[in-house]
Order: structure tokens, then C-alpha cells, then sequence
């Protein structure tokens, strides 16, 4: 091969994974995982047919499998891990702004607690009903808003 076409091909290698990776605002972290390993099995392929391929060529083969299988397992891990950094950001900037709202909205006014009466009945028969002591409860002030 050429020592140009060489270069050329990790020019387009290097385009290609370049788009992947700015197109790579997945919304799964399957997707994210996919991804990662997509890219981690091809870059993992291309250094895998540079290394030493041996005498004739012989471990050319073995060489390609063993990096695409290490890039596409590191790629899935660095795919997950980036998504869930992504993950934990967004929760972040989604409490600071609530909190923020919260700090800046008006104090809303608590209520008050209900008074409630409690009043033992007796054990009694009724007819041919045998009624079995118990409370029976009254609200003698409802909830309102506490006075500020």
C-alpha cells in the first residue's frame, strides 16, 4: 500500500467516527451502550489490522477479532457511563432550577388542624342487635388557613 492511501483512510476513519460521536445524543442508554460498542468494535478492528499481522500475514485475522471483541466491551462501558454522567447532570440542573422556582415563588399559607371531639358510646342492645362499645368522632372546628 501507499504511505497517501494510508493517510487517506485514517482520514475517513477519522470523519467517521468523528460524525458518529457528534451525532451520538442518544436518549437510551441502550442506545448510548450500542453506540459506544459500535464504535468501540470498529476503532478496535482498524488497530487490531494495523499491529503486526506476523509472518504472511498470519495473525491478521486474530488480531482484528481480539480488537473489535476489546473496543466493542471497552466501548459499551464507556457508552453507559457517559450516558448515566449525561443522566446525573440533567437531575442536577433540574433541582437547582426547581429549587431556584421554589425560592421565588410566594410563601403559600399552611393550614390549620381540624379540632376533633371524641365520645365513648356504651355497649348496648338495640332490638335484637347487640352493639359493641366504641368512639364516635366529631369535627367541632374545621381546617383554615393559619393566620399569617
Amino acid at each position: 500500500m501507499k504511505i497517501s492511501s494510508i493517510g487517506q483512510k485514517w482520514r475517513q476513519l477519522t470523519a467517521i467516527v468523528m460524525t458518529a460521536v457528534l451525532m451520538s445524543a442518544c436518549a437510551t442508554k441502550e442506545k448510548s451502550i450500542g453506540l459506544g460498542s459500535s464504535l468501540g468494535a470498529g476503532m478496535g478492528a482498524a488497530l487490531g489490522g494495523i499491529m503486526s499481522p506476523g509472518k504472511n500475514g498470519q495473525y491478521r485475522t486474530r488480531n482484528v477479532i481480539v480488537g473489535a471483541t476489546v473496543g466493542a466491551i471497552a466501548g459499551g462501558f464507556t457508552g453507559s457511563s457517559l450516558h448515566d454522567q449525561k443522566e446525573q447532570e440533567k437531575e442536577i440542573t433540574l433541582l437547582k432550577s426547581q429549587s431556584k422556582a421554589a425560592s421565588r415563588s410566594p410563601a403559600v399559607p399552611e393550614l390549620q388542624q381540624p379540632k376533633v371531639e371524641a365520645y365513648w358510646v356504651e355497649s348496648k342492645a338495640v332490638g335484637n342487635k347487640w352493639i359493641e362499645g366504641h368512639y364516635e368522632y366529631v369535627i367541632s372546628e374545621p381546617t383554615r388557613w393559619a393566620a399569617q
